[in-house]
């Protein structure tokens, strides 16, 4: 999109409030690996020729990249709903997500992580396997058939 070009880069996101962000052994190792890119008088790990990485640049890339995987393209907003619904799945709930999106909202978090009928499946299949696995086998003699029995009323 032309008009999303790059003016200067914020110190701060849109609630401009700073937070913690984790940085993994995997994102380290990309991190040191960008050092041999930096340039003298210059901080940004991801550039092109000096400048930062601007909203094109990522989408162009970004686009290329799903092309090649034969991935239908999306956008890249997508990432941040997938994200989301990691986040969720694997942290367990909406805490989670907040933590790893740094929303503030609960309904927020709760519409990029949305569950899908996939998911509902699986959690469906995650429940019953832990039921399954704290069950006491029935034993038949212990089972009373109430067919052709009559019902008491009091």
């Amino acid at each position: 999109m032309s008009n999303k070009t790059f003016l200067e880069l914020k110190p701060f996101p849109k609630n401009k409030e700073p937070r913690a962000c984790y940085i993994t052994d995997e994102i380290m190792e990309i991190l040191n690996r960008r050092k041999a890119f930096k340039l003298p008088d210059n901080d940004f790990v991801f550039h092109v020729e000096g400048n930062p990485l601007n909203y094109c640049t990522i989408q162009v890339n970004y686009r290329g990249a799903q092309r090649k995987s034969g991935i239908p393209y999306s956008g890249t907003h997508i990432l941040r709903h997938g994200m989301a619904k990691l986040a969720r799945k694997v942290g367990g709930g909406l805490d989670a997500v907040m933590a790893m999106t740094g929303h503030k909202d609960i309904k927020l978090a709760d519409h990029y992580s949305k569950c899908d009928e996939d998911d509902q499946k699986e959690i469906a299949e995650t429940v019953m396997k832990h039921i399954r696995s704290q069950q006491v086998p029935i034993q038949d003699e212990n089972v009373i058939s109430l067919f052709g029995r009559k019902r008491k009323v009091n």
